[in-house]
């Protein structure tokens, strides 16, 4: 039995003349948002916390006391794990809470230990890494840069994107090479100027959005931000200036309450193509992690055990969540400590 609760927990989550080289403005702003991004924190860091913290247990808030296991998941992977987790829990005879929320509430449910396992959308940060704590990746999927479904740009480099949200490039017409005139003429149909919108959140986390920018001071002062999934999608189905990102999945999920979004390829490859991910020739993505309390004072077998059920069925849940799983990560050279993702396979980007 699987009990859905009210979000009760709350965040703390609250960028060769007489000897001298001369080299362009435009080569060194290139340069510098070119940079490598931190896509990963480092899984051998923990951090330190208070003794009367180490000695903490489990405990359950608003729940039942005949609660076996508590679960926070981020909104992304709530709709996908539910039902493997109800399976488990039917087979196993067991009363498992589950909470649909954010990285941050999964979180500040872990470090108030208030639950057995955390769903994250992001890498672990390091004040995510608590003593105790181990992190397992179930897999990524990729993240699409999308704009308004009229705009006719279909492709933009990586220099480009990155130049796109720190404001070094503001017209559309200097992200891609027109060739012929019919093509003009109908570019003429999209407006010059672009408008970014940025969704900055889990920011103390490495990946997500800080694949495109490291940080928020990156982003250009003119970005439009905001706080929600619906209403990224919201700006860039109705703004045709408009540049965004967003899961695939949501995007589909929204399209018919929202408004439909284009998807831009990025170095000629589409979010949509899995095999360009894979290799990280497609280079946005999200990872997707739980968490499971190894401390022998706080470790549940049967949450062990759970973590395990969902690594193995992960490759089972629907395809409209167009998850690659940590399975086939491996196999293309993707870099783990032990079930946890921590680096980019060689060839990436």
């Amino acid at each position: 039995m699987v009990i859905n609760l009210f979000k009760y927990f709350f965040s703390i989550q609250l960028l060769i003349t007489n000897g001298i080289f001369f080299i362009p403005a435009s080569t060194l702003a290139e340069t510098a948002i070119m940079q490598q991004n931190i896509s990963f924190s480092d899984p051998d860091y923990v951090e330190i916390m208070p003794e009367q913290w180490l000695k903490q247990a489990i405990h359950y808030k608003k729940l039942p006391d005949n609660t076996d296991l508590a679960i926070s998941l981020d909104q992304q992977l709530y709709p996908a794990l539910v039902p493997l987790i109800k399976d488990y829990a039917r087979k196993n005879h067991l009363r498992i809470a589950v909470s649909e929320g954010t990285c941050g509430i999964s979180a500040g449910a872990l470090l108030d230990k208030s639950v057995d396992i955390g769903g994250f959308c992001c890498p672990a940060g390091e004040t995510d890494r608590l003593p105790g704590l181990k992190y397992h990746t179930l897999g990524i999927a990729a993240i699409a840069l999308i704009v308004h479904p009229d705009n006719t740009i279909s492709n933009i480099s990586l220099t480009q994107a990155r130049m796109i949200f720190s404001g070094q490039t503001g017209k559309w017409q200097e992200t891609e090479q027109l060739t012929s005139e019919a093509s003009k003429k109908e570019f003429n149909k999209t407006p010059s100027a672009i408008q970014p919108i940025a969704r900055l959140h889990c920011k103390t986390r490495p990946g997500h959005w800080r694949l495109i920018l490291d940080n928020e001071d990156e982003f250009t002062p003119t970005m439009d931000e905001v706080a929600t999934i619906p209403d990224m999608i919201s700006h860039v189905a109705h703004d045709t200036q408009a540049i965004g990102y967003e899961t695939l999945w949501m995007t589909r999920l929204y399209e018919q309450q929202i408004g439909k979004v284009g998807l831009l390829k990025v170095n000629g490859y589409s979010p949509e193509d899995q095999q360009a991910v894979l290799t990280g020739q497609y280079p946005f993505y999200r990872t997707y992690n739980i968490s499971s309390w190894t401390h022998p004072d706080l470790k549940k077998e049967t949450a062990t055990a759970l973590v395990t059920y969902i690594q193995d069925n992960f490759q089972t849940i629907d395809q409209k969540y167009a998850f690659i799983s940590a399975n086939q990560l491996k196999k293309y050279g993707w870099k783990f400590a032990d079930d946890e993702l921590i680096g980019e396979p060689q060839t990436s980007k």
